[in-house]
């Protein structure tokens, strides 16, 4: 099971969301604002990215060219026929120069025996003595269109090894493609989250600092009426202003969060997928949709145990799955390197289809044949060659033993940080009711004049930095749970 599948098995199963998910994005309006907001859910964001993100665009198009690759290497298999044609042009005919005297060799043999005829013939000799004529055999220019046809019959199990490594190849690139998709699945998972954690601490900020508003004009009506003085009251006014200072920083980070997440999930540059979002919502001021998030943080008590992470790590983890591929390349690459040292034998045909001032009697229409290559002596090279691989083959195990431990000690830590998730939980979730007791008794004490404003600020400070670790806690939660998965 991919990751990001398991993950979204696992958040649905625990159904601890504080809001409904839904699987479009939708239109929702806010109290404080009158742009239209895309509320969108954590698996439409994962949709989203799957089908847009250029990452994992650019590691489907590695997959194919793979593939066109281990299509390549089984070519090797069939024949090839090649199609050539030659013209060429000489400074002068080659010919061959012929005295006329031994033409008359055979004639003597023949008619040794008789009387007459060998004088003759021994008379026309002596009277032609180094005469000469040229005879022609290939003219000044001259061309040729052939065919011809090349088969190995055996190349010393090279194209077996070939292959196998070409199709291991191909399934690297397709383990390859989905680590690149978890890889992004996390950093979606990180963004999301922390963008649904910044949200959530704007609205803690934003009750803050109405609490810290109200809080000042109750100082500035008591400080009218005699009750408090100036000090008082400018204590509040630096507790005011330090409350909207922490809440514009929370709201330019969630711009820089949404930022991020336009560009995962591919809105800030597929204008096919901003229309389908506009569609949904108007498009605000700055001709962008304004994403919210709409799966909030969670958390359950209730979780896998260790081993069984571990045993889902051990059947779907990329490393093992690129662990059992790269031995099984070192063990064909190794092969393939002592197959060099058999011969390559192919057999070989050439078929003239036209000729041109090319005589048949010496260069004939149809050749054919057996080639054997065999390198006696190439330096050592081949075993070089193979001392290489191997020691290749050992640093690729080394390395991925090494991956596959700090994978293990990886899932101990992610788990061992669920765990403590849900223990700081339970803790905070007891101090967040002692400081909201702890508040609304401040606040009454001061408005009977029992307490200073610092008193009621340190409680509300407390109130909130509460609020605020256990929003982290439920965030940490998520992303130990995210990455476990």
């Amino acid at each position: 099971m991919k990751p990001f599948l398991l993950f979204l098995t696992v958040l649905i199963s625990l159904q601890v969301e504080s809001q409904n998910l839904t699987d479009t994005v939708s239109q929702s309006s806010t109290a404080n604002s009158q742009n239209l907001t895309a509320n969108i859910d954590f698996r439409t964001a994962v949709r989203l990215m799957l089908e847009n993100n250029n990452a994992i665009k650019a590691a489907e198009k590695n997959t194919e060219l793979a593939r066109r690759q281990s299509q390549l290497i089984n070519a090797s298999w069939f024949p090839t026929i090649t199609m050539t044609g030659t013209y060429a042009m000489m400074s002068n005919k080659i010919s061959v120069n012929q005295e006329y005297a031994p033409l008359l060799d055979p004639l003597k043999e023949k008619y040794a025996d008789d009387f007459l005829v060998p004088n003759v013939l021994n008379f026309i000799s002596n009277e032609l003595g180094d005469l000469s004529f040229d005879v022609p055999v290939i003219d000044d220019d001259f061309g040729s269109i052939d065919l011809e046809v090349i088969y190995p019959l055996f190349t010393g199990v090279k194209r077996i090894y070939a292959n196998k490594l070409a199709k291991d190849n191909e399934s690297l690139s397709e383990i390859a493609k989905e680590s690149i998709g978890a890889t992004k699945y996390l950093e979606l998972a990180n963004i999301y989250f922390s963008l649904s954690l910044n949200e959530s601490m704007i609205k803690v900020l934003n009750e803050s600092h109405d609490m810290t508003k109200h809080h000042y004009s109750q100082a500035v009506k008591m400080e009218n009426i005699g009750m408090f003085d100036k000090a008082e009251r400018l204590i509040v006014k630096v507790a005011l202003d330090e409350s909207d200072r922490n809440l514009k920083s929370a709201e330019n980070q969630n711009e820089v969060l949404k930022n991020a997440l336009y560009t995962i999930i591919g809105l800030r540059d597929n204008k096919s997928t901003s229309q389908q979002v506009s569609q949904q919502v108007n498009k605000t001021n700055d001709n962008r949709q304004n994403i919210s998030t709409s799966t909030s943080l969670f958390l359950n008590e209730q979780y896998p145990s260790l081993d069984w992470f571990k045993d889902m790590m051990r059947k779907n983890s990329y490393v093992y799955k690129q662990s059992e591929l790269h031995n099984d390349i070192s063990k064909n690459t190794l092969r393939m390197s002592r197959s060099n040292y058999f011969p390559v034998i192919s057999v070989f045909g050439k078929q003239t289809i036209a000729s041109y001032h090319v005589p048949n009697n010496l260069i004939p229409n149809t050749v054919g044949g057996i080639n054997l290559a065999w390198d006696i002596f190439d330096g050592l090279a081949r075993e070089r060659n193979i001392q290489m691989t191997k020691i290749e083959s050992e640093i690729i195990s080394e390395t991925q033993q090494n991956l596959k431990n700090e994978l293990e000690v990886a899932v101990d830590e992610w788990h061992a940080n669920l765990k403590q998730a849900v223990v700081n939980a339970k803790d905070l979730q007891s101090s967040l009711d002692l400081a909201e007791e702890v508040y609304k008794i401040r606040k009454k004490s001061f408005a009977e004049g029992l307490c200073t404003s610092q008193q009621v600020l340190d409680a509300l400070n407390l109130l909130n930095k509460t609020k605020l670790l256990l929003l982290t806690t439920y965030f940490e939660y998520d992303i130990a749970l995210a990455n476990l998965c």
